[in-house]
């Protein structure tokens, strides 16, 4: 999840914020998908901070009494200042497939769920998927990116979903038990 370099509506380049309860459902949707590690990037240390307090309270804290199965979600959580550095850290078991996600198409660097489930099931390199917030990934961060995820759709013409209901639906059309949409 890159929280900085992204867009705001006015297409200025900014940070947002980031929240307590998306933190806890990010790490349960990885969990739930099998994913081994989940990022989240942003520059800012206070964010930094608290996001840290919190995962030490679920992971090593009370929660971890209270409710451990949230703990072993928040610990696949990792979090990092900057996109350069999470693709660095993700390089350690191979240079990663970056993909990244956006509500517009990008044809020049297009990939389907099918082809991105097939590259993941022959497991020849780690990939990372980048979720922007705010208005979506920069130019600079697309830019990093091998491969651009076709855009979750509805029937209609809007299309902005929240991220955590369209990080759900990319995860499940991947790593889903029933995968391999055509899309």
């Amino acid at each position: 999840m890159v929280h900085y370099p992204v867009y705001d509506k006015q297409g200025e380049i900014v940070a947002t914020s980031i929240t307590n309860l998306e933190i806890h459902d990010i790490a349960r949707s990885c969990m739930t998908f099998g994913i081994d590690l989940c990022y989240i990037v942003t520059p800012l240390a206070r964010q930094r901070d608290i996001m840290e307090k919190l995962i030490h309270h679920w992971t090593e804290g009370y929660g971890a009494q209270y409710n451990p199965v949230r703990g072993e979600a928040l610990q696949r959580v990792r979090i990092k200042n900057t996109v350069r550095e999470m693709i660095e850290d993700a390089a350690m078991d191979g240079k990663p497939l970056v993909i990244g996600t956006s509500s517009r198409e990008r044809k020049e660097k297009s990939i389907t769920y099918r082809e991105l489930r097939k590259f993941i099931e022959e497991g020849k390199d780690p990939s990372l998927i980048l979720f922007g917030t705010g208005w979506g990934l920069s130019g600079e961060v697309v830019d990093l990116c091998d491969k651009m995820l076709v855009p979750v759709q509805g029937s209609g013409d809007y299309n902005h979903l929240s991220l955590r209901v369209a990080m759900g639906i990319i995860l499940d059309r991947i790593f889903g038990r029933r995968g391999g949409y055509d899309e």
